[in-house]
């Protein structure tokens, strides 16, 4: 929420504080009746909170008392499957603990380890025999309408590694490294994924497709925190140095999916040379994209695909305890899929060295499950400016959803 409105609205304060708009009505009903000491504005027929600093510290009282004061005869216990603690490592057993405790929110890319891997694979596959437009096919095709581009930027240059970060099950850069092995210019296909179930599905399309031509390399990480300047340093800083150049992809829009994008893109920079491009695609606001879920699904369904599921099973959370939300929230532009709780849950976790931990949540607690930052495409270039890129080439589909960007790292 903005620090300089006068007022906040209803959503804005049940999207920040994670309760239901039932009960924002309610501290407003009940500052009209002098039960609460909330200082409230009228706005036409309407009455609003307003943007002080008691009020903020007070409302923050009423959450926490809510959470405090629930009956114990409500409260839900959980305890996650064991397939949970085999499937994630401690460090992001911790991570979705800690997203879950302080932003009730799991971290998406973690959906893609074990069988998640499978569903994301079927899924793509799918979006590639669609006829309308979604991310996949708008990736592929901005890519290859950009080949004649891309070969001027590479004419200098006898070899061309690609880097794919968030490499799936490599459809979207099929047709690149076609491109570049008929030019006789393809170095090394580097992918990169949280996932290694996610790399082993990529590593046997890319044998099926091209039958050894390409050598697959492997590695499996966390773009979030991890810069990759060891993976490429060697050829970056050799005798042939001046000859070759890494092409880095980050395509379908996965900037988009995180908290906080801009640390992606950050270690992204951190990692490039100064020769080196980096392509991105992302999908970009319109009165399409906002109501776009392509999950098969139409906003506010009960159930959830295998593509957000997968976490929520292995922390044992039954299909009973939450309805699902998907929609489009104005206020933080942003598209999701969450789910509210009909009860009070309590998450308790039973980790390998005997620690215990239990994260409490209320009811009418939401989790959030996917999201997409929307962007037009001017605070798309603007985004990467602030990351220190200099954009080169910017390109968009006919309808003007989809956006492919062509950078380099800023120099000087």
């Amino acid at each position: 929420m903005s620090q300089d409105k006068q007022y906040f609205t209803n959503s804005e304060l049940a999207y920040t504080y994670n309760v239901s708009p039932a009960t924002v009505k309610n501290w407003v009903d009940g500052a009209q009746l002098g039960k609460l000491e909330l200082t409230l504005t009228k706005r036409g027929n309407r009455s609003y909170v307003e943007n002080t600093a008691f009020n903020i510290k007070l409302i923050k009282q009423l959450v926490e008392e809510g959470r405090k004061y629930r009956p114990k005869s409500t409260i839900n216990n959980v305890k996650p499957r064991p397939e949970f603690y085999n499937l994630f490592t401690q460090g992001q057993q911790y991570d979705i603990v800690k997203k879950l405790e302080l932003y009730h929110e799991i971290p998406r890319e973690y959906n893609y380890l074990g069988e998640g891997a499978a569903n994301w694979d079927k899924y793509a596959v799918r979006q590639s025999e669609e006829d309308a437009a979604n991310m996949l096919t708008a990736t592929v095709k901005l890519l290859e309408v950009n080949h004649q581009y891309l070969d001027e930027l590479l004419a200098n240059y006898e070899r061309v590694n690609v880097v794919d970060i968030g490499v799936g099950n490599a459809l979207p850069v099929k047709g690149l490294l076609e491109h570049l092995l008929d030019q006789g210019k393809l170095g090394r296909y580097i992918a990169m994924d949280i996932s290694q179930e996610m790399l082993n599905i990529a590593e046997r399309h890319i044998k099926e497709w091209f039958d050894g031509r390409v050598e697959f390399e492997g590695y499996e990480w966390d773009i979030n925190y991890e810069r990759f300047t060891n993976v490429i340093a060697e050829e970056s800083l050799g005798a042939n140095a001046h000859k070759t150049v890494n092409v880095v992809l980050f395509l379908g829009g996965t900037a988009g999916n995180f908290r906080e994008p801009d640390n992606a893109l950050r270690t992204i920079n951190e990692s490039l040379g100064r020769r080196d491009l980096f392509i991105e695609t992302r999908k970009l606001d319109s009165a399409t994209t906002r109501g776009y879920f392509d999950f098969n699904a139409k906003p506010n369904n009960s159930g959830l695909t295998s593509n957000h599921r997968l976490i929520f099973d292995l922390l044992n959370i039954k299909d009973d305890a939450y309805s699902v939300e998907m929609d489009f929230d104005e206020a933080a532009r942003q598209r999701y899929i969450r789910v509210r709780l009909k009860s009070a849950l309590n998450i308790n976790f039973d980790f390998e060295d005997g620690g215990q931990y239990t994260v409490e949540l209320k009811r009418d607690d939401t989790i959030l499950l996917w999201r997409y930052w929307h962007q037009t495409g001017l605070e798309a270039l603007q985004q990467l400016d602030r990351n220190n890129f200099h954009t080169l080439h910017a390109s968009q589909t006919d309808d003007g959803d989809y956006l492919l960007t062509i950078s380099q790292i800023k120099k000087g």
